[in-house]
């Protein structure tokens, strides 16, 4: 996909899709948390790593069991460049895993989630209801085995693993006939097998839903994390609002809170957390980083204007995680237009880092 993409082209790739909403009827429901900002503290990125053509759309990140870092490319720049999953170290140095083959041809690899017994879950992200979630098994460093755990989506980014389960962020529900663009978060068992989810509301896995209000950017459901005592956060892309869902043994949401909202201009994309339960947020429209600690105090920790990452400056950010006492960031580089500061996309390709 070229350069000259805009952001309504994010429906056709469904990177940043609009979202549902309504939870389980009888879940508790608590009061919504107020606008907050605390004094801004920026810091400074610096380049973590270099990467090579085989990824010029760096997306989401794994610690993977030797420790390194498993990144995912899902690389909608390039229509000749499939994508990819990549090694990182410690210091730097990537090496390619490969390409994941899917019955599509090749998986458009964007959320990571790494299960104790070293199996990694893949959001495949190929397109209108050709998405899936994918069991990966790997032989040292490379790709040994596919399977499917469930098909038919329309935008799966986003995947946690859970005592067992996996929870994924679907960014469009098509099918869904709502007044605003629904998008929701699923439940599957690890042992699931070739499970078929439409696009809409109708799943048994559906365990949460919105619509976005934001009326200018209809993008939903996206990043999400669990903190320490279980419960799941997760963010809305387009009105900038980290919902918090406090879930049973059976994964039914049975109380939602509003963890923290921040301009929609923000774009929120991936979320990190560290071990004080501090969230961290890519915001993906304006070259931002924030932390939301376990209270709801907001602060923004890195802002840059246009730039092309080649010294570690933040470069559309889509993804981060906490990494041996830093921020490590995906610099997505790609989609511009209107509220956007990325102009465009172009080398170097690169992943930065913030210390912590």
């Amino acid at each position: 996909m070229k350069a000259k993409l805009t952001l309504i082209s994010l429906a056709a790739i469904g990177l940043l899709q609009a979202c549902s909403t309504t939870t389980d009827s009888t879940a508790k429901q608590t009061p919504t948390a107020v606008k907050q900002q605390a004094p801004i503290n920026l810091q400074p990125a610096t380049l973590f790593a270099n990467l090579p053509d085989s990824c010029p759309n760096p997306d989401a990140f794994a610690i993977a069991p030797d420790s390194s870092l498993t990144l995912s490319c899902p690389n909608y720049a390039s229509k000749k460049v499939k994508g990819m999953l990549l090694n990182v170290t410690a210091d730097g140095s990537v090496t390619e895993i490969g390409k994941i083959k899917t019955k599509n041809g090749f998986a458009q690899p964007m959320g990571l989630a790494y299960a104790p017994d070293g199996s990694l879950y893949v959001c495949d992200n190929a397109g209108r209801h050709k998405g899936s979630l994918l069991k990966v098994t790997l032989n040292g460093n490379k790709i040994a085995s596919t399977e499917v755990i469930a098909t038919g989506m329309s935008s799966p980014n986003g995947v946690r693993y859970q005592e067992g389960n996996l929870y994924v962020s679907q960014l469009r529900l098509p099918k869904a006939k709502t007044a605003n663009m629904s998008s929701g978060i699923y439940r599957f068992s690890e042992n699931d097998r070739n499970v078929k989810v439409a696009s809409d509301l109708t799943s048994e896995h559906l365990i949460f839903s919105r619509q976005t209000e934001n009326k200018s950017r209809q993008f939903g459901l996206d990043g999400l994390v669990f903190d320490s005592k279980g419960d799941l956060l997760v963010g809305d892309f387009g009105d900038a609002i980290i919902y918090k869902l406090r879930l049973d043994q059976a994964g039914k949401v049975v109380e939602k809170s509003v963890f923290a909202e921040l301009d929609n201009s923000v774009g929120i994309d991936g979320l990190a957390i560290d071990k004080a339960d501090n969230v961290y947020l890519a915001g993906f429209l304006k070259n931002e980083i924030y932390k939301v600690t376990a209270s709801g105090k907001i602060s923004l920790l890195a802002q840059y204007s246009d730039n092309n990452g080649a010294n570690g400056e933040i470069d559309q950010p889509a993804d981060l995680i906490v990494y041996q006492d830093k921020l490590v960031i995906s610099n997505f580089d790609l989609m511009k237009g209107k509220g956007i500061v990325n102009k465009g996309h172009g080398k170097p390709y690169t992943i930065s880092a913030i210390e912590l």
